[in-house]
């Protein structure tokens, strides 16, 4: 574990964001000073919440893709091949048709970069589809498997490099306001931050409700977190339906129907 936890309360007027998170975690630590010195895994495993998954995306994609005078140009880069969605794995028709690109030369950067999502909720011939590819991995292809569950074929386990970031190693555990004084001051805090500091927020509280023992309020805020990133629902309106969970006492199902 990081000694010192990001505590959600630093990072300015902004608040501290989710890449913040990933930047400071061992994990990230250990794969950047990697390929800082010239070492390339062929495969990477990334378990997270899933809360970190893109962040953690963006940031191996723009070091990897460092080179050519070109590096990381965003979601619509061409050598980024993202196979399956953060709602749903990828099956085994979609690894047929579109990991070939993985072959294919680089189109402007050193690497091609294949992001397998939800890869701990592969079926068994998605998988092992999967087993050859990892097995002799083309010169310029790289994989990376996001999970938020340690359940992948431990085969391709065998094959990868194996990074963690659980929540407490890089998020300190945040007690709510208390009372009306300390909502008020930070709801107007909190007007002024992103999505993703917003989130990171609920995810500090999730965690003291756990370790406090309460944990149905932990378990839907939790939720909750996961459909704002499904949902891309603005900084304005998180803070509003946190608000209501939190201080007003609603419950996740009062306002699910709206969140689908």
């Amino acid at each position: 574990m990081t000694e010192h936890p990001i505590n959600p309360d630093q990072g300015g007027e902004n608040g501290i964001s989710l890449f913040d998170a990933v930047a400071s975690s061992r994990a990230w630590k250990e794969l950047s000073s990697a390929l800082e010195a010239g070492v390339v895994p062929q495969s990477v495993v990334f378990c997270s919440p899933s809360l970190f998954h893109d962040p953690f995306v963006s940031l191996y994609a723009h070091t990897l893709f460092s080179g050519n005078g070109f590096g990381w140009l965003g979601e619509t880069h061409p050598d980024l091949i993202r196979l399956g969605t953060p709602e749903a794995p990828p099956g085994i028709e979609t690894f047929r048709e579109q990991l070939v690109e993985l072959y294919s030369s680089p189109v402007a950067a050193p690497y091609r970069l294949a992001v397998i999502h939800c890869a701990d909720r592969l079926s068994p011939p998605a998988a092992n589809s999967l087993l050859k590819i990892t097995e002799e991995p083309p010169p310029r292809g790289r994989i990376l498997f996001l999970l938020e569950e340690e359940n992948l074929l431990p085969t391709l386990r065998s094959r990868s490099w194996i990074l963690k970031m659980p929540p407490e190693e890089v998020l300190a555990p945040v007690a709510p306001p208390k009372n009306d004084e300390e909502w008020v001051h930070w709801l107007s805090e909190a007007s002024s931050w992103k999505t993703d500091a917003v989130l990171l927020r609920a995810t500090a509280w999730a965690r003291w409700y756990a370790l406090s023992g309460q944990f149905r309020k932990a378990e839907e805020l939790d939720i909750l977190v996961v459909l704002f990133q499904k949902t891309k629902l603005s900084a304005s309106m998180a803070i509003d339906l946190i608000f209501l969970m939190t201080r007003e006492e609603s419950t996740f199902e009062d306002f699910l129907d709206s969140l689908r």
